[in-house]
């Protein structure tokens, strides 16, 4: 999700008034968990600065990152909603800063500010049709899927003419459903091209409209 699509970005100066006066402010150090998966924490995070990964494990152990969250964005809102468990583990990227909003506080704030109810449906809708996204993106072209991936991970602010994918390449791998080798190749067509920059644990986007247009997007 885009920053100016961001929960943050869809309230007005009220409705974000109003939730600041309801939160506590908090703070990560890069690689704090946040909460893991299974925990009965109810409570919402609002991210300020940083970027948080979203994983979830199997019972055997095995970790799969589902995506990274930045500036603006609200995580955590279906524990608040439904009342059930957490159903990933929040890890913080970079220093993360933040608001933490109780599940009773957020459903008040919803039922006295409509624009924040609005905001939260709108997240829980870009999510769902996101999920459907990264299923259908399991049956195209390898390059296809990395490209995908790499966009919809990127996070920038609005001074930030560089996007950074904060994964390693077997993190991508998985979210892309491709193993390891068909991913170092496809990165390997994106890095000739001059579109990205890769790291051991991040990929920088240099060029978006070419890597759109490289991998049909």
């Amino acid at each position: 999700m885009r920053i100016d699509q961001s929960f943050w970005g869809m309230l007005d100066d009220t409705d974000r008034t109003a939730l600041r006066a309801a939160a506590t402010r908090v703070a990560f150090e890069p690689g704090s968990v946040i909460c893991h998966q299974g925990d009965e924490s109810k409570n919402v995070l609002v991210v300020s600065r940083g970027r948080v990964r979203v994983s979830r494990f199997t019972l055997s152990g095995e970790e799969t990152v589902v995506a990274v969250r930045g500036p603006g964005e609200i995580i955590g809102e279906l524990s608040a909603i439904d009342g059930r468990r957490r159903s990933a583990t929040l890890t913080a990227v970079d220093p993360v800063a933040g608001m933490v909003i109780s599940a009773r506080a957020l459903k008040r704030l919803c039922e006295e500010h409509p624009g924040i109810t609005w905001a939260v449906l709108r997240v829980v809708v870009s999510r769902q049709r996101a999920a459907g996204d990264q299923h259908d993106l399991r049956t195209g072209p390898s390059l296809h899927r990395v490209g995908a991936v790499l966009l919809d991970l990127a996070h920038r602010d609005a001074s930030d003419m560089i996007t950074t994918v904060p994964l390693s390449q077997r993190e991508l791998a998985g979210i892309a459903g491709i193993s390891r080798e068909t991913l170092a190749r496809a990165l390997k067509t994106l890095r000739d091209a001059g579109i990205i920059v890769t790291r051991r644990t991040s990929v920088e986007i240099l060029r978006e409209d070419e890597l759109r247009s490289l991998c049909g997007i």
